[in-house]
């Protein structure tokens, strides 16, 4: 029987997630404001007070990738404060057995001096890093163990021209969370997972919790 997947920002990385999954073993259900050709599609902007129909249907995963609607405060507290309260509201409705929440790297501020892991408290020293902290602290006390926090680093594709010190191809993001889905590690509370790519020493943030699981990033650049 085919699990079903929710995807909640159905944008690029969805995209490629959906093409790396085998269609014979997930059904994926996409959530976006934009039209989408999947068949599955089903369009919701998640500030409305409306809520679309998902009855009878469990899920296997949630993925939630957020989104601002703007680069300023306001813009980030849509995409990461604001939208999360109508999908718990969504998801009071329905069952699911794994939340997949992505998040940033962004949260531990621009600390050069030490590498940072996933046991270091976040240390956010601008606006964006502080909300994106308040949004991983709601999912927590959303999902408690159903949770699983990714935090990626600066995405980038194969025609950037500029890649951040810490970084993650978009390939790569969508092959993580593709990770977290096909694989079960009976986790007895929430996990954070630093989603960042080896850099020559470059990088501040560590990826060794993510590769100690057997995941291993694809080389880019």
């Amino acid at each position: 029987m085919k699990k079903n997947i929710l995807i909640i920002g159905f944008g690029d990385i969805a995209k490629r997630l959906t093409n790396n999954l085998n269609k014979d073993l997930y059904n994926i259900y996409g959530v976006s404001r934009q039209d989408k050709e999947n068949k599955n599609f089903i369009k919701w902007d998640w500030l409305s007070r409306e809520l679309p129909s998902l009855d009878n249907i469990d899920f296997e995963s949630i993925v939630f990738i957020p989104k601002p609607s703007s680069s300023s405060e306001r813009g980030y507290k849509d995409g990461f404060i604001n939208s999360i309260k109508n999908i718990q509201k969504l998801l009071s409705t329905i069952s699911f057995n794994k939340f997949i929440s992505i998040s940033s790297t962004r949260i531990y501020g621009k600390d050069k001096n030490r590498v940072f892991n996933e046991l270091d408290d976040p240390k956010p020293n601008d606006y964006r890093g502080r909300i994106i902290s308040i949004y991983e602290e709601n999912q927590i006390q959303n999902y408690g163990d159903k949770l699983l926090i990714l935090r990626f680093s600066g995405l980038y594709d194969s025609d950037s021209t500029k890649i951040s010190k810490n970084h993650l191809h978009r390939n790569n993001a969508a092959k993580i969370i593709q990770f977290f889905i096909e694989n079960n590690f009976n986790n007895s509370s929430y996990e954070i997972f630093n989603c960042s790519e080896d850099s020559n020493n470059l990088s501040n943030i560590s990826n060794e919790k993510i590769k100690e699981l057997g995941f291993i990033f694809d080389q880019y650049h």
